[in-house]
């Protein structure tokens, strides 16, 4: 893959000059997916996603993303807190996004998290050092990463479905083949709970009792549901499991019920759930998301706080492009209690927005970029023409659309819990 040096010995020939921002973009991409994923939610085709370029006066830019739910005029909202701003100051920043309204109507913390990135992708390149050299340094040396099964629709060219066990294990064995994974998550809920259960078995079957295994229904089970099948999943020895149900009080209903550890990644997303959740012994697994939670700094925090609560710490991964796969892995990297392998959506793309393509993992590890910043560079080429398509409107999906739950079952939605 090609590395980026970034402009950081543009702004350091720069001299005295004061570094201050001069520019916002941003700009909305769609990036298609190998073949359509299936979740209790439907089906998604394509990730929809918001990308921001902040630029300096010095020339120097960086790059985040977020969901392509944050529109060019919630963006546009915030350019007078970061036009003439030092980019040093991100934390301030970020603050005042976080604080401007005791209701926000948007969900801040998304887009708190693409300014961080970019921002810190630009004091990187002003360092000349790698982004986990700002957040203290590498704690690892190699990130383990998960395989992320889903049942999946075929794509227009009638290949990638996965619609029964058998092809589900063909799938994962080809992963496990090509990148060495360790680790193996089944994303449940679009079928019935027997189903994922049966493949859980079938893949512990296949791949034996090292493999680490784990299971996500989303949240779409009932508490009943989830204790049931969750019983049957303790002779499976899961790694863990993950939101079978929706909120802590039910999490921690279930808790008391299995033995397999309980994870989550939408009971505890924000630094007001976890003192709930943890006093409630609702979960054994925090899984932190850089968007969820507020950007990288925010994640910080996270391994910091789970550590001394005693909670295992994980990475959820959730439909990013390259830059937001990089900032994970400079996150990752300088995160010294992680410790489980983190979650890769990014290996379903079709293609990437960075320029060599998709950063993969080999023999089930990946190391964060060591060039200056997020250590990636962008190909203009490949976010013009994914510009096309979002603007097209021919790859909207249920991320931007509920009207377009399941291309599988015209006229469907969701009903949570399902099962």
């Amino acid at each position: 893959m090609t590395i980026n040096n970034g402009d950081g010995a543009r702004d350091r020939r720069a001299g005295t000059k004061k570094l201050v921002i001069e520019g916002v973009e941003s700009i909305a991409v769609a990036v298609p997916i190998e073949a359509p994923i299936l979740t209790c939610y439907g089906s998604l085709g394509s990730y929809s996603r918001t990308l921001i370029k902040i630029t300096t006066n010095t020339g120097v830019v960086g790059w985040g993303e977020t969901s392509g739910r944050y529109k060019a005029d919630i963006v546009k909202r915030f350019e007078p807190v970061l036009l003439g701003a030092s980019p040093w100051d991100s934390s301030t920043i970020i603050q005042r996004i976080k604080n401007w309204n005791y209701y926000p109507y948007e969900k801040p913390e998304p887009l708190m998290a693409a300014f961080e990135m970019a921002l810190l992708d630009i004091q990187g390149k002003v360092a000349g050092e790698p982004i986990y050299r700002l957040l203290g340094g590498r704690a690892h040396h190699q990130i383990p990463v998960a395989s992320y099964l889903f049942f999946r629709h075929a794509n227009a060219a009638g290949q990638g479905e996965i619609h029964t066990i058998d092809e589900a294990i063909a799938f994962a064995k080809d992963q496990v083949s090509r990148f060495g994974f360790g680790a193996i998550k089944l994303k449940g809920g679009y079928y019935a709970p027997e189903t994922d259960r049966d493949l859980l078995e079938a893949l512990r079957d296949t791949f034996g009792r090292d493999m680490k295994l784990r299971l996500d229904p989303q949240g779409s089970w009932t508490p009943v549901t989830a204790i049931r099948i969750g019983r049957q999943l303790d002779a499976i020895g899961l790694e863990y499991y993950e939101d079978p149900c929706w909120n802590a009080a039910q999490m921690a209903k279930v808790r008391t019920s299995v033995t397999t550890p309980l994870a989550t990644n939408m009971c505890v997303t924000q630094f007001e759930d976890f003192y709930p959740a943890v006093a409630l012994g609702a979960v054994d697994v925090v899984l932190a998301d850089l968007w969820y939670w507020g950007g990288i700094r925010a994640t910080m925090a996270v391994d910091q706080m789970c550590a001394a609560s005693g909670i295992d710490l994980g990475m959820h991964s959730g439909a990013e492009l390259g830059i937001g796969w990089a900032a994970m892995l400079q996150t990752a990297a300088a995160m010294p209690h992680l410790r489980l392998a983190i979650d890769c959506m990014n290996l379903h793309l079709a293609d990437d927005i960075i320029v060599g393509g998709k950063i993969e993992p080999r023999d089930g590890v990946v190391s964060a970029p060591e060039a200056p910043g997020l250590g990636i560079e962008i190909d203009e080429a490949k976010v013009a023409q994914y510009t096309a398509l979002a603007s097209s409107g021919s790859a909207n999906d249920r991320f931007l659309n509920p009207q377009l739950a399941d291309t599988g079952r015209p006229g469907w939605h969701p009903q949570m819990p399902s099962w």
